[in-house]
């Protein structure tokens, strides 16, 4: 088996790959082959430490014993489903939520990512108000959608 080393995954990457909120030319990525807890490692066998929790979802620590196995029992069952059907875990992820939700919520939306999330909570908040103003905190970031990016407070992101 050939060995994969840090250059040929940033060669390979900045061949093919467009990243997010990064001047192109300039970017330098940090390569990561694996990680476990809050240890990451690169393809050269270098360690870091994950002050970033790589973008807050993995709070939990990278390859979480209990996560992997969850993840690998859906798998097996079944991977996704459309929003449109009904499903046993979706439900019982819903209850869980509803569990821990104020007195009166009795509905779980699930979306596709956060810009999803922010873009639905403007849009109810809206329908629930009639108003149209959303306030947002100083360099808050909402997502990369129409309506999540006007809604950002980090002066920086206007332009796009």
């Amino acid at each position: 088996m050939h060995s994969i080393d840090n250059q040929q995954v940033k060669a390979l990457d900045r061949a093919h790959v467009f990243h997010s909120w990064s001047a192109q030319g300039a970017l330098d990525p940090l390569v990561i082959k694996s990680g476990e807890g809050c240890r990451l490692w690169d393809y050269d066998g270098r360690e870091y430490l994950d002050f970033s929790s790589q973008l807050v979802n993995t709070n939990i620590g990278h390859q979480h014993p209990r996560v992997i196995a969850a993840i690998k029992a859906q798998a097996d069952e079944l991977t996704t489903i459309a929003p449109a059907h009904a499903n046993w875990m979706r439900g019982r992820a819903a209850e869980k939520i509803l569990e821990r939700a104020p007195a009166g919520f009795a509905k779980v939306f699930f979306t596709n990512a956060g810009a999803d999330a922010n873009e639905n909570a403007i849009r109810m908040a809206r329908a629930v108000t009639g108003r149209d103003k959303i306030l947002s905190a100083y360099r808050s970031y909402h997502g990369g959608t129409g309506s999540a990016i006007a809604a950002t407070g980090d002066f920086r992101r206007v332009p796009n």
